[in-house]
């Protein structure tokens, strides 16, 4: 989140509670969640759900008002994407796969479509939608020959020769913007229930080491696993890895899916002050 977004955030937290009209319940929650992990890609374009995997995370919440609360949490996830399992012909003979850890930061914001108040039972239910920022780490590795490879560092698409192939090496540390909704419920004392889905839309081509053409293995590495893996169609038929054919799809960004369902406990329960 960029500093001057995060000011202003806070201006708008601190108008709020000073309004003198009104008296906005504040309250400070942490809590944990359960959920799935699903990447979209060129190893995945249709969300096969076969390629969905668990995923866990932890959470703060603060409380703006009734109608927004802020939030940042860390999350895990595995992404997976192989060809082989897919129905599409083309995936079949390409023949690619990864799998990779991804790790987490985020800060979001939720709008919520009614009051929330936490201790109210007129109040204890509200639909929301959330976006905001996030960063996250992931490093795609495959198995080859019964030994895991990590394929950031051989560059399949020709990244260690860039003035050649004009592939620079990708960033494993990546922002995104989480996209999604879901549902707030206050159940008894302090404990909250929510379910949430959001979409990440990410920056980057690369979460599955696969973006653009394939490259000429000689500015890969003649006879080099590099140049193995680059090309895995000889492995299940035909090559087709000739130069400069599509090996994934350049014009859309990679992303994933994450689903959670979780409790949080309020630490604290205050009011910001009545004007005098």
């Amino acid at each position: 989140m960029s500093t001057k977004l995060l000011f202003t955030i806070l201006a708008i937290a601190a108008l709020l509670c000073g309004m003198p009209t009104a008296v906005f319940a504040q309250h400070s929650e942490i809590g944990v969640w359960l959920g799935t992990g699903t990447y979209r890609g060129d190893l995945n374009p249709d969300y096969d759900v076969r390629k969905t995997r668990p995923a866990f995370g932890f959470l703060y919440r603060y409380t703006v008002n009734d109608y927004i609360m802020l939030k940042t949490g860390l999350s895990f996830t595995r992404l997976v994407g192989n060809d082989a399992i897919s129905k599409n012909p083309y995936q079949q003979a390409r023949n690619l796969s990864f799998r990779s850890n991804l790790f987490e930061l985020s800060g979001q914001i939720d709008l919520h479509f009614q009051k929330y108040i936490i201790g109210n039972a007129k109040h204890a239910f509200t639909p929301y939608l959330t976006t905001g920022l996030a960063l996250f780490y992931f490093n795609p590795r495959t198995d080859y020959q019964d030994q895991t490879y990590n394929l950031h560092e051989l560059g399949t698409e020709g990244q260690n020769n860039a003035d050649y192939t004009g592939n620079k090496p990708y960033r494993l540390i990546q922002p995104s913007i989480p996209l999604g909704g879901g549902i707030k419920y206050w159940m008894r004392k302090g404990w909250n229930f929510y379910v949430e889905i959001a979409y990440r839309m990410t920056f980057t081509d690369y979460i599955d080491d696969v973006s653009s053409v394939f490259i000429d293995t000689y500015f890969i590495g003649d006879g080099t696993i590099a140049a193995e893996l680059s090309d895995r169609s000889d492995e299940v038929g035909a090559p087709i890895g000739e130069p400069g054919k599509q090996r994934g799809f350049l014009t859309d960004k990679d992303g994933y899916l994450m689903t959670n369902i979780g409790v949080t406990y309020t630490l604290f329960n205050r009011k910001c002050p009545k004007a005098k």
